[in-house]
């Protein structure tokens, strides 16, 4: 993992949520389920023990990415009242004759289906959006080729 990771107070605790349930749930779960597997003899032709054998891969390597992510982290703090966009503005614009809010965060949290959302700071438009001051224009390139010329109306 190169860089810091940015996260919000909530996108910590989802994370620490998260590694805790993988380590005390999860975890002991799928080793009951190798222990009970390999009770059963012949491991070659043992599906059950192979299912769970690479679930606990899926597992460790997930607790892994979890505890590098809180390792590297770099708290997002509020900028109410800011003049110009930064990680963890909420910021309206307009663009297509119509109005949406998206609130600036790390990749780890981007939720663009979420109330308001939540895109990346390295998403095209997050970083079209940085240090954007209400009023400034900047478009965007879609992937599809296209591209959307946005104006902020808001920030906060």
């Amino acid at each position: 993992m190169v860089g810091p990771v940015y996260l919000t107070e909530e996108g910590k605790a989802a994370l620490e949520a998260e590694l805790h349930d993988l380590i005390h749930a999860q975890r002991p779960a799928v080793i009951a389920r190798i222990k009970a597997a390999k009770e059963l003899g012949d491991l070659r032709e043992n599906a059950d023990y192979e299912i769970a054998r690479n679930e606990q891969s899926f597992i460790e390597g997930k607790v892994l990415e979890i505890e590098e992510k809180l390792r590297n982290h770099e708290i997002i703090e509020s900028h109410a009242g800011s003049d110009h966009v930064e990680l963890g503005s909420t910021v309206e614009v307009t663009g297509d004759r119509k109005t949406r809010s998206y609130m600036i965060v790390g990749s780890t949290e981007a939720d663009p289906s979420g109330e308001p959302p939540k895109i990346s700071n390295e998403s095209p438009l997050g970083k079209e959006l940085l240090n954007k001051r209400v009023g400034d224009k900047l478009t965007v390139t879609l992937p599809n080729g296209s591209s959307v010329t946005y104006t902020v109306k808001k920030i906060s």
